[in-house]
């Protein structure tokens, strides 16, 4: 069952101002963030390879934060295909 949309319904984001955060973004800067977190997720997977004794991560520790980061990702794509069907209703 679909909602038809309504000529005077407001769209996503048309509260938004165009100064607003979000309101306008610059290819280059999803880049870059994008890049920091890369660089952020190299960090903590060397910290993750070590326990703090130093001593190796045993494989099924690695394979439990495999097994979230999947489920993490599956969210997000559930998430922003949510998003984007809502954008172009």
């Amino acid at each position: 069952m679909t909602n038809p949309t309504q000529p005077d319904a407001p769209k996503p984001g048309a509260h938004l101002s165009a100064s607003a955060p979000g309101a306008s973004v610059s290819p280059d800067d999803v880049v870059t963030a994008i890049n920091e977190m890369l660089e952020k997720l190299d960090e903590v997977s060397r910290q993750v390879a070590e326990a703090e004794d130093g001593s190796p991560v045993s494989a099924q520790q690695l394979a439990a934060l495999d097994r979230q980061a999947d489920l993490l990702e599956r969210a997000h794509r559930v998430l922003a295909d949510a998003l984007a069907a809502i954008d172009h209703a």
